[in-house]
């Protein structure tokens, strides 16, 4: 039960549950430490900054089958500008809960007993891993120092105005979340999750209710009238009248500097809405941001979206590409060691492309955070087309820094001028972006689908082909060339002695030399052809040495009379050139003949040679029918395969053009190792 008591300074009555060290007089804002006997002044707290948090205490809720009550609420000031709330939920267990607030997040967690040491601030490095014994692995999302800025209700640690608080903010898989407090000794380790309010069932509360719409201001600096549509979550304008910086703290604007603006080439406009991947989004900042590579500035624009629900995401664009960004939990995101290269997490490879210092030149609408002229971060890019995974890494003032993770979605210009309903159409992108989808890998996605069931079409007529094509011999015969040409025994042996070293040149026979010479002539017995719709084959073999042999053939109807001629020969020519040895030609050869109709056919064969002598004495000659050709089949593969080949080396080509342009190029060598 809570334990009544009056405050120190006006006398108002203030409660304390178990658990409450301070209380916040609802009435003058005294700040009231728990005594054994009277609570005791320990100074007063300032105006709460209207956050728009939809949370107000005395709400309450369900968690784990636990009912808690909201009984109080910090504020802590950020070293980069701005609050965040950190309320306290009375559990009716008597535990406590806090329940983080920023930017529209919630992260509940509980005090837990470490089990060991908890490592040192300076034992942290932001982005790097926190090792927590039994309590496992978690990134180092952020690493700095808070300031005690207002607070109300009941407070279960012991608050001091003015105060800064050491934290450690730690990020696991699946939305845990962790925060190490250094501002005790020993430090305080709180373990919990994201979670949403639909999670935690709030109900009632004296919570004002959001400012919803734009709200209207004029410019302190020009008076020049500006529009926000996120007033409870802004923190800086960047004026595009006059080009101020102001300040949006407290629901009031407040001049802070002038700023060199860059010319506006801006596409999308401040205050255009639109509907982006199907979810309503309103422009409300534009950031110029660029680095610098090899002496070569490279800038691009980034615009800040507000969705429907309060939440923000990014649209940027470069050189014509466009992609949206949403930010990701560090713990979601692998640990990156210097010189990593590749990057395993959400069960796909991302390869490093780029590591760069980026500045932001010019600000114009409202943001988020205290943004700055000039502000550096260190950015890391890992891509897996159509999409990157981008770290951001930035330094604290005064120490300390923090760690956001993005993951982009590439987007066709297309895309953003149908969803802003922009006018005119969308120029063309220049060049290759670092994960531009590859044009071609559809293409030859669909080539192989091609490819697949061409293959099968062409296997299916082959097998026909080699089923109907049963090679059947029709003919088979050894020629005696030496009785076909009546040589005589010396002439023979001649013929073996004279043979010559290079196949010569055909020359004309002296007129006296044919009619010595007889040329012989060899006739078939009639031979059936049966089908007539399969191709038919003469193979000539010959065991020529450094010289050839030719047969002039027909085929001859016994019927119509038609003859289909041909021309065979066998050849084979070796020896040594320079030292090198050399071999030309094939002691068998064959040549094809289309079908022929069915019948009976004659077969005429008149050898041919250089010389008067044969070069050898005995030839081989076959006829055979339905002789499988695999060249057709061949020619027809290497066509099927010409357009997927094709489409392999513009995609390749595609993506030697992209990592032309990164630090990381296959062909550029780098320190680590591939992971």
């Amino acid at each position: 039960m809570s334990a009544l008591a009056s405050c120190p300074s006006c006398g108002a009555s203030l409660s304390f549950r178990p658990g409450t060290m301070v209380a916040v007089c609802s009435y003058c804002k005294a700040l009231a430490a728990r005594r054994d006997r009277d609570p005791e002044l320990i100074g007063k707290v300032g105006d709460l900054v209207d956050t728009g948090s939809p949370l107000g205490l005395g709400a309450t809720g369900r968690y784990t089958g636990r009912s808690f009550t909201l009984a109080g609420r910090v504020q802590l000031k950020h070293p980069l500008g701005g609050v965040w709330d950190e309320w306290y939920l009375a559990l009716d267990d008597g535990r406590w809960g806090w329940l983080a607030e920023a930017q529209g997040r919630f992260y509940l967690t509980f005090t837990q007993t470490p089990h060991g040491t908890l490592p040192a601030p300076a034992e942290l490095q932001v982005g790097g891993l926190a090792d927590l014994g039994p309590d496992g692995l978690w990134t180092v999302g952020e690493l700095s120092e808070a300031a005690f800025h207002s607070a109300e209700g009941e407070i279960p640690w012991a608050v001091e105005p003015g105060a800064t608080y050491r934290y450690a903010d730690l990020s696991g898989r699946d939305g845990a979340f962790a925060t190490l407090d250094y501002g005790e000794e020993p430090p305080l380790f709180f373990l919990g999750r994201e979670v949403s309010l639909a999670d935690l069932g709030i109900q009632g509360g004296t919570r004002k209710p959001p400012k919803v719409g734009t709200q209207s201001l004029n410019c302190p600096k020009c008076g020049g009238a500006l529009a926000l549509h996120a007033p409870d979550q802004t923190l800086r304008v960047g004026c595009p009248n006059c080009g101020s910086l102001l300040s949006a703290e407290g629901g009031k604007l407040a001049f802070l500097k002038s700023l060199n603006q860059p010319r506006q080439d801006v596409v999308i406009p401040l205050g255009a809405a639109g509907t982006l991947l199907g979810e309503p989004v309103t422009c409300i900042g534009q950031l110029r941001r660029s680095c610098k590579v090899e002496g070569t500035d490279y800038p691009w624009n980034e615009y800040l979206l507000l969705d429907s629900h309060h939440g923000f995401q990014w649209l940027v664009q470069s050189d014509g590409h466009w992609s949206q960004a949403v930010a990701v939990a560090p713990g979601e995101v692998p640990q990156v060691r210097d010189g990593q290269k590749n990057l395993w997490a959400q069960g796909h490879n991302w390869r490093r492309f780029q590591d760069v210092e980026v500045v932001v030149e010019g600000v114009w609408g409202e943001f988020y955070w205290a943004v700055e002229q000039g502000e550096r971060v260190e950015v890391s890019e890992f891509v897996a087309p159509p999409r990157s995974f981008t770290r951001e890494r930035q330094a604290h003032a005064g120490g300390g820094g923090e760690v956001n993770w993005s993951l982009s979605t590439y987007l066709e210009p297309g895309e953003v001028w149908s969803a802003f309903k922009l006018q005119g159409a969308a120029p063309e992108p220049a060049g290759i972006a670092s994960f531009q989808p590859n044009p071609h890998r559809t293409a030859l996605a669909k080539s192989t689908l091609w490819l697949v069931g061409a293959l099968g079409l062409l296997l299916v007529l082959v097998m026909v082909e080699s089923i109907t094509h049963r090679n059947t011999e029709l003919f088979h015969r050894q020629l005696d060339l030496y009785n076909m040409a009546r040589l005589q025994p010396g002439e023979a042996d001649s013929a073996r002695r004279g043979i010559p070293a290079r196949r010569p040149a055909p020359a004309q026979a002296p007129a006296g030399l044919a009619a010595e010479v007889q040329e012989p002539v060899f006739f078939s017995d009639p031979i059936e052809i049966k089908g007539g719709h399969q191709n038919l084959a003469v193979t000539l073999s010959a065991p020529v040495n450094n010289s050839w042999i030719g047969l002039d053939g027909a085929l001859v109807s016994e019927t119509t009379g038609v003859a289909e001629l041909f021309l065979v020969e066998s050849s084979w020519y070796h020896g040594v050139d320079g030292g090198e040895s050399w071999s030309e030609g094939d002691q068998a050869q064959t040549v094809f003949l289309s079908a022929v109709p069915a019948g009976s056919y004659v077969l005429r064969l008149a050898p041919q040679w250089d010389g008067k002598v044969p070069p050898v004495r005995v030839i081989d000659v076959r006829l055979r029918q339905g002789v499988m050709r695999w060249l057709y089949p061949g020619l027809a593969l290497l066509a099927i395969l010409l357009v997927p080949l094709l489409m392999l080396f513009r995609m390749m080509a595609f993506e030697s053009r992209r990592w032309q342009e990164s630090m990381y190029a296959p062909n550029v060598g780098a320190s680590g190792s591939d992971d």
